[in-house]
Order: structure tokens, then sequence, then C-alpha cells
């Protein structure tokens, strides 16, 4: 037994001194049978609902002050100053019950970007640091089930449950 994340939210400050919010989600749920879909991709320019809402899917994109959202088949890029989130969709394999897509996420900081901003949470810290932080991971059986116990412990400050967030686009935890 395990779990997948089925859900991704980005949340930036744009707009130089406007300091407006962008947003955007990847919702595994939306993609079809094909691993694909027209409406995996929404969120808000600014922070505001109706001019600034968008949705799209397939070969979609989207610019917000400096951050852009593109997407090609089932994967979306994410960039924002000198950070790139790419974010792939995929097929649940040997799916028998539960959610039968899941996203696959991968983080990228270009240049001294990370050590001038001090990132924070469970993703920032890995980048706080040149050292690798490894913490525990669980053994999986050669054959049988196993279920997942391991929450980055070791890994990050403090655990799991107190990066936990309000919603979707939460900033506070």
């Amino acid at each position: 037994d395990g779990s997948f994340i089925t859900e991704a939210h980005v949340t930036a400050r744009v707009g130089g001194r406007k300091r407006k919010w962008a947003n955007f989600s990847y919702w595994a749920s939306e993609l079809n049978e094909f691993n694909t879909g027209w409406t995996f991709i929404n969120g808000t320019c600014g922070g505001a609902r109706g001019s600034g809402s968008f949705q799209f899917g397939l070969a979609g994109q989207k610019r917000c002050e400096e951050l852009e959202v593109h997407t090609t088949f089932s994967t979306a890029t994410c960039t924002v100053g000198n950070w790139t989130v790419t974010i792939r969709g995929n097929h649940v394999f040997n799916w028998i019950s539960g959610p039968a897509h899941r996203l696959d996420l991968a983080f990228g900081g270009r240049g001294d970007w990370a050590s001038r901003l001090r990132p924070h949470g469970i993703i920032g810290q890995s980048f706080s640091s040149l050292s690798p932080r490894h913490g525990k991971t669980d053994e999986y059986p050669s054959a049988g089930r196993v279920r997942t116990s391991a929450m980055a412990e070791g890994a990050i400050d403090g655990e799991a449950a107190m990066y936990e967030v309000a919603g979707p686009h939460g900033t506070v935890f």
C-alpha cells in the first residue's frame, strides 16, 4: 500500500513591485485513458477569478508576468525566476483501485538563486544546502505488498505534518 501525488499546486509572487499572486494547479484526475486531456491545468493570474482565470491541457500555455506554464502531451513545465518545476502525468500501472493517474514532479534551480533566497518547506530544503539530505526510506521486499511508512524523517527539519497547508495554494505552514 502506498500513495501517489495526484494534484500539484504552484504559487508564486510575480510582477515585481505589483507583488501579485500567480497560481496554477495540475489535476491528475483530468487525464484520460490516453494520458492526456484538455483541462488538467487551471489557475489564476493576479489572484483574480474571472478575467485572470485560465484552464488548458494538451499544448497549452500561459504567461503571468515572469511565471510561465506550458504543456506538451501530459507534461507541464513551469518556470519562474531561476526555478523550473516539471510535472508529468502518468498512469498508475497495475492499477487495482483508487486514482488511475499519478503525477511525477521534478524541481530545478539555476545559478545561486536558492542560496540567496533561503528556500523553505519540504522541497525547498533540498536546495538550501550543497550537501544531500538523506532521510528514512522504506524497504521493499522482492515479492508481496509493502505499506509505505517513510515520510522524509531525517531529511527535513521537523516532521512532514508540520508542512501541511490549509488549501491548494496555501503559503502558511
